[in-house]
């Protein structure tokens, strides 16, 4: 896969340019990136800060795969941005928390958010991966209560990379992992996944809306990319929504 970077200034959001793009027949491999959001989001609609300093970008993909296997281009994308980061940053610091988070030292870096749109025959038309990553934000840029959860790639590992040289790497990878995956199938990236994920193995809670509606450890992912649950009393619950706290 080629793929071809279209660059704004600023845009409200690079996950709905892009659906505009792709709506209107953009190749796979078309890439919107924005130096700043006004008004980006993640799940929930909930608000994702994107100031000067971040890295902010969404890739339009047209993959010929059964609609229920949607959900592992989330897996795909934050395997390819771990990847990219440790090697870059030179640390393993880096780790996936379930579902679309990347973490540094405990605190987050990155958010994924994908969006698929099926044709009216119920095959997959398009998938918009959007991926935001605090790449030379400063202190200043996080609110207080954003400093003890969240941080920057190049304060954290007192490196200073561009965000151009960050998406750079990450395309490197990204299209090599997603070629692997249309010809080789996900056991190569459900591995990959499950070494650089820091939930399998831990006690999470289960959230949805912020409400909690399970607790327990968290076991395995399926082949769906959905998160299986063993509560306290061994009953097992698979997720493929909500988000985790880890405890």
């Amino acid at each position: 896969m080629k793929l071809q970077l279209r660059k704004f200034a600023e845009l409200k959001s690079t996950n709905e340019t892009a659906v505009a793009f792709a709506e209107e027949g953009a190749v796979e491999g078309t890439v919107i990136q924005a130096d700043r959001q006004s008004g980006g989001h993640g799940r929930m609609q909930r608000v994702w800060t994107s100031p000067l300093g971040g890295l902010w970008f969404s890739v339009i993909l047209r993959p010929q795969i059964e609609p229920q296997y949607a959900a592992q281009i989330t897996l795909l994308a934050g395997v390819a941005v771990a990847k990219a980061l440790r090697r870059l940053y030179e640390t393993e610091a880096v780790a996936i928390k379930w579902p679309n988070d990347l973490l540094l030292n405990g605190k987050k870096v990155c958010g994924i958010l994908s969006e698929l749109q099926l044709n009216e025959q119920g095959n997959v038309d398009y998938a918009v991966v959007g991926i935001g990553i605090n790449v030379a934000l400063q202190a200043e840029d996080f609110s207080p209560e954003l400093q003890k959860t969240a941080a920057s790639l190049n304060l954290e590992c007192q490196k200073n990379y561009s965000c151009d040289k960050v998406l750079e790497e990450i395309f490197a990878e990204f299209a090599l992992l997603y070629e692997e995956w249309l010809t080789k199938g996900s056991k190569g990236l459900m591995e990959e996944w499950m070494q650089l994920n820091c939930t399998i193995g831990k006690k999470i809670s289960v959230r949805d809306d912020d409400a909690e509606i399970f607790a327990g450890t968290a076991a395995a992912i399926d082949e769906q990319g959905a998160l299986i649950v063993r509560g306290d009393n061994g009953q097992e619950k698979t997720f493929n929504f909500g988000e985790i706290s880890i405890r």
